[in-house]
Formats: structure tokens, C-alpha cells, sequence
């Protein structure tokens, strides 16, 4: 029989064979026989449709650490690496003893409203995206028969740095990049004038040497990056295209020449292979301290270039290109206040070519 009573409830039994071994999947509890009934015919359809009922059994951090030892052997980047190990301690400090059977969506969203009381929104979709990877080759394997990822909400404690905080308006970008002009070109001053007039990631301006300088065409030579934990490690940029040319203003030429007099038995990366991305960003603090101007990260400088390109009308393709974002899309959704901003001036412009 496939159900069977048991004192006041019902225990649905269903058979299933496993490399030609039979074996027996039993839940119980049921009020009604004919909830057991339901409960058998819906795994029986399961089964049939491919669904690997030894696999879901298995506690989900064990699954997740296999699936992320599979996935770093792939070949990601360190960087990434180092971003997927910190979620994995995440994963076991709050889904120890839940199977993988049990992350369903409920389940997930759980989770993720758990890490939202301590983190931003914005932690707290990264951290899903890396576990959702894991679950979505579960569902296409058919180790799960649903998506846990689909039609998730995000929310955290508090909210990210505002916007104003993460880029210098224009006045304060050039009254930065003057200073640095006037003042010994030292090597954090020489990162922060490079970002600033580049638009590079942290890590492609770390990485860089003398070879990357084209110095007759003006232009930086974008390709390797460099990682931002111990052992530090040069890799290729994160896309294809992330390998590139970057045309600088030939003032920058002039400061570089200024910083070879200043190293000129620099290693064969000119800012050295032990220096991390805190030393500029400790600079820059101090920087903005000293001339009165908002407080931003060394990747703010990255922005605070793109939103002055775009307030003076550069064209957001170019822009996108530069930074090497995926798409224009991408550009468009980081810098939809300045765009919107400039479709504003572009209507004013419109409404004087018709004014009588």
C-alpha cells in the first residue's frame, strides 16, 4: 500500500530506484488520507520528470561547497574567488542543518531578509546573486524542481552612502587635480591624478607600467589588473574588452614625467608589487580633508570623472566605452541623475531655437 495509518495520521510510502537499488522515500503527518494520497502522487510526478530525491536530501552548505570548489577550479578571477568565500561563511553561519530540498523560495527569501537587518540592500543582492548561481544549476539539473531565485525582494538596514557623497562636482575635480600638479609627485598622488583623469578601476592602475604609456599617441594601455587581497596576483581585466586604450590629455604625460624623475628604478610595475589599494584611498582621505572638498573613495574618483564627461556633453557611448562598463545601458542606469540632467539643458536649448 502506498499510504498507510499510523495511530491519528497518515505516512505516504513511495518507491524509487537509485543505480538499480530500490529504495523507499516516506513522509508522514498527515491529517487525511487523502492529503497522503496527494503528498504520493505529486513526488511520484516529480520522480518521473527527473528529480533527484537522493541529491535534495543533502544539506544545502555541503551542495553549496562543492558547487563552489567546481566553480573556483573553472578558472574565476582571485578577486572573485575571495568574494564567493566570504559569502560561503555567510552561507554557513545561517543555513546550517537546511537540506537543499528545503530552499525553496520562502525558504531563501528568509535568508536574505535575515542578512538584511546588519547589511544595505545593495550586500545583501550581491550575496544573492552568488548563491543564486548555486541554486540555479540545482534547478537545471533537477536536483530541485523549482527556482528558490525567482521574484526575490531586497531590503536592508540602512541604506548606502547618498549619491553626493560618492562624487566630486566639477569644481571640486579640478581644484583636486590641481593641488596634486603643484605638490611632489609622489606615488599615491600619482594613482589618484591617474584614476582621476583616466576613469581606470583601482586594480588597472595598480597593475600598470612604464610599457603601458604611449606617450607619442597620448594614450594608456589597459591590460591587467591587479587584486586587492594578499597574495596580490596580476590577472587579466574582468572582459575582452576591458583590454583598451585610453586617450589622456597631454598634460598627464608631463606629470608622468614628472614621477619617473622622482622613481626612476621603480620595479617593473611603477607603483610597486606590495602596494594595496589602501594607500591611495588613505591619500585621497587625507586629501579631501586638506582642501575642504566631500569625502569619496578611490572608486568615486572613477565616477567623478564619468559625471563630468557626461555634464559636458561627451557622449554617453564614449563614456561607456572608457569605463568599460558591459553595455550603454549600464552607464545609463549608474548615471541616469547626470543624463537626466543633461536631457534638461538639451530641452532648454530646444525651447530657445523656438522662441519668437
Amino acid at each position: 500500500m502506498s499510504v498507510e495509518k499510523q495511530s491519528k495520521t497518515w505516512r505516504a510510502i513511495v518507491s524509487y530506484q537509485v543505480d538499480g537499488k530500490r529504495k523507499k522515500a516516506t513522509k508522514g503527518g498527515f491529517k487525511y488520507k487523502s492529503e497522503a494520497l496527494a503528498y504520493e502522487t505529486m513526488l511520484k510526478a516529480k520522480l518521473n520528470q527527473g528529480y533527484d530525491i537522493e541529491s535534495s536530501k543533502q544539506l544545502f552548505t555541503e551542495f553549496y561547497d562543492t558547487w563552489l570548489d567546481n566553480h573556483i577550479k573553472s578558472g574565476i578571477k582571485q578577486q572573485t574567488i575571495a568574494n564567493h568565500i566570504a559569502t560561503q561563511t555567510i552561507v554557513h553561519e545561517h543555513l546550517q542543518g537546511v537540506t537543499l530540498e528545503q530552499m525553496n523560495r520562502k525558504r531563501y527569501q528568509q535568508f536574505l531578509d535575515d542578512l538584511s537587518t546588519t547589511r544595505t540592500a545593495s550586500s545583501v543582492h550581491q550575496i544573492s546573486m552568488r548563491v543564486g548561481m548555486c541554486l540555479k544549476e540545482a534547478f537545471s539539473d533537477g536536483i530541485i524542481k523549482t527556482d528558490p531565485t525567482f521574484n526575490l525582494k531586497f531590503k536592508g538596514a540602512h541604506d548606502s552612502k547618498p549619491t553626493d557623497l560618492k562624487f566630486l562636482e566639477e569644481d571640486e575635480f579640478n581644484k583636486l587635480v590641481k593641488y596634486i600638479e603643484n605638490s611632489p609627485m609622489t606615488a599615491p598622488n600619482f594613482m589618484i591624478y591617474t584614476a582621476a583623469l583616466s576613469g581606470m578601476r583601482a586594480g588597472e592602475v595598480l597593475a600598470l607600467t612604464y610599457s603601458d604609456f604611449d606617450v607619442k599617441n597620448n594614450k594608456i594601455l589597459v591590460t591587467k589588473s591587479k587584486t586587492n587581497r594578499v597574495p596580490y596576483q596580476y590577472t587579466t581585466p574582468k572582459t575582452k574588452q576591458s583590454v583598451r586604450e585610453i586617450t589622456m590629455p597631454t598634460y598627464y604625460f608631463e606629470q608622468l614625467e614628472r614621477f619617473k624623475q622622482m622613481f626612476p628604478n621603480t620595479d617593473e610595475h611603477i607603483f610597486g608589487e606590495k602596494t594595496s589599494q589602501s594607500v591611495p584611498s588613505y591619500r585621497l582621505r587625507c586629501l579631501t580633508k586638506e582642501l575642504d572638498i566631500k569625502p569619496i573613495s578611490f572608486h568615486g574618483l572613477r565616477h567623478s570623472h564619468a559625471s563630468i564627461l557626461i555634464n559636458n556633453g561627451v557622449d554617453i557611448a564614449y563614456v561607456s566605452e572608457r569605463l568599460d562598463h558591459s553595455s550603454v545601458s549600464v552607464t545609463q542606469k549608474v548615471y541616469f541623475h547626470f543624463l537626466k540632467k543633461a536631457r534638461e539643458n538639451e530641452e532648454e536649448k530646444m525651447l530657445n531655437v523656438f522662441k519668437k
